[in-house]
């Protein structure tokens, strides 16, 4: 295993930098995953604007030097601050203040975020010479360059597109000038985090794609040393959070889960019960995750959506109308705790999702460490997480005949069992911790060489 292989005499010194750690979304809870297995490993230290205390607990006992700023870090907000990229400008600054000591390290892995990347206008080229740099870009920042943030839960935009993007050229400038740097750096990579987003980079940055390369391998260089092509590399799953049968802590939820329905009276079915068949969808109602979609596949189905992540309290009353007029009951639950949402998911027919482009998509992989049948849209990285594998469906977003007959085959005893013995097989081979330390050491070791 790789955590568990024999350290160098002199083990890889990496700088992990992330701008913020606050939402301690999937990304944020990843990486920390990350740094929990190879601080065992490496010798690493994490650079941040953010990291709350939550974010500390989640690293465990793990001694590892955390630099950030003394005082909380505030984004500025509002309108003024997206046109004159204030927030960028803040990061800058506040990223000179903190004291990192460049020599100690042989590689350095960036972690795709607000504000990661400004962290390089508190360093020269030569403090970075000779050094292994390592972006991963988990999805190019979507606020700047799609319009499915800047859209209304059902669709619709929130203000005319050419005012959107005047709002963001300038913060698109700055990234490109960011990305731009790297990418011409002797010894970089810039990885995505699936196929998807691989070409993504390419649409975006004009960085070459090949279809054909491989979880973690380094990009071809030139002579000089210098990136020829991006990467990608894949997101995996905590086992320690996804056990494969129901624990203890999934039953004592139990209260958890009835609170978090009751609280949903004011939007959802009057009950404080789960319903006896449902699909469930993980995200904050918006319409990047689809949720409204996923009411529309379920009409005529006789199944309920229980939606978990919260949102804005008129998002909520909206589905919960939208449903109401197509026959679906709709639950809009809030962020619940890791064993009340496994409890909730073990329970349900199937983990459904309509994201637009979603970037990768960790939810099929944890419904299929569960023996839960995942049903997802063929677009964006669920066609590459799910493509070889026969564990739940693909599915065009419009061919409701399809959803149909999805849903019919997750309830169906048989073929839920051979999508759980398929699903949580597919899972172990590829998406372990130990695949993606080694992936990763592999391309920083790469990178690290190519710079010298």
């Amino acid at each position: 295993m790789a955590e568990e292989s024999k350290a160098a005499e002199t083990p890889l010194r990496v700088l992990i930098v992330r701008g913020s750690f606050s939402t301690l979304g999937g990304a944020e809870r990843e990486l920390l995953q990350l740094l929990r297995h190879v601080g065992k490993r490496w010798d690493v230290s994490l650079a941040t604007l953010q990291f709350p205390k939550e974010a500390q607990e989640l690293l465990g006992g793990n001694d590892i030097e955390v630099i950030k700023p003394k005082q909380p870090f505030v984004w500025p907000q509002g309108a003024i601050a997206e046109i004159t990229a204030g927030q960028s400008s803040a990061a800058s600054k506040e990223w000179k203040k903190l004291k990192i000591d460049w020599s100690k390290f042989d590689a350095i892995h960036f972690s795709v975020c607000r504000g990661t990347l400004e962290i390089l206008n508190s360093v020269s080229d030569k403090a970075l010479a000779g050094k292994g740099i390592h972006y991963h870009c988990l999805e190019p920042p979507r606020w700047l360059y799609e319009d499915v943030l800047h859209r209304h839960m059902d669709g619709e935009l929130k203000r005319p597109l050419w005012i959107t993007n005047l709002i963001f050229a300038k913060q698109r400038r700055v990234d490109q000038k960011l990305v731009s740097r790297i990418a011409n750096m002797k010894g970089s990579a810039i990885s995505g985090n699936s196929m998807w987003i691989q070409r993504q980079l390419r649409d975006i940055y004009g960085l070459a794609c090949d279809e054909k390369k491989a979880n973690g391998f380094p990009p071809r260089r030139n002579s000089k040393g210098q990136m020829l092509e991006a990467t990608h590399l894949m997101h995996v799953l905590d086992w320690e959070l996804w056990p494969q049968l129901a624990d203890a802590d999934e039953g004592s939820a139990a209260d958890e889960i009835q609170l978090a329905v009751v609280a949903a009276h004011k939007n959802s079915p009057k009950t404080d019960t789960l319903p006896e068949k449902y699909v469930v969808t993980i995200g904050k109602l918006s319409f990047v995750k689809g949720a409204w979609e996923t009411v529309q596949s379920l009409q005529g189905t006789g199944l309920s959506l229980v939606q978990i992540g919260g949102g804005d309290q008129n998002d909520k009353e909206k589905i919960v109308t939208h449903g109401t007029s197509l026959g679906v009951d709709v639950f809009c639950m809030p962020r619940l705790s890791q064993s009340a949402l496994r409890a909730v998911i073990r329970g349900s027919v199937a983990m459904v999702s309509h994201a637009h482009g979603e970037p990768f998509g960790l939810t099929p992989l944890e419904a299929m460490s569960i023996g839960v049948p995942a049903l997802m849209v063929d677009e964006g990285g669920f066609h590459y997480t799910m493509d070889n594998v026969d564990s739940g469906m693909l599915i065009s977003r419009e061919d409701y005949e399809s959803w149909n007959e999805a849903y019919r085959l997750a309830q169906d005893d048989d073929n839920r069992e051979l999508w759980a013995v398929n699903g949580r097989k597919y899972v172990e081979e590829n998406f372990t911790i130990d695949n993606q330390i080694e992936a990763l050491e592999n391309l920083l070791l790469e990178c690290a060489k190519s710079a010298q």
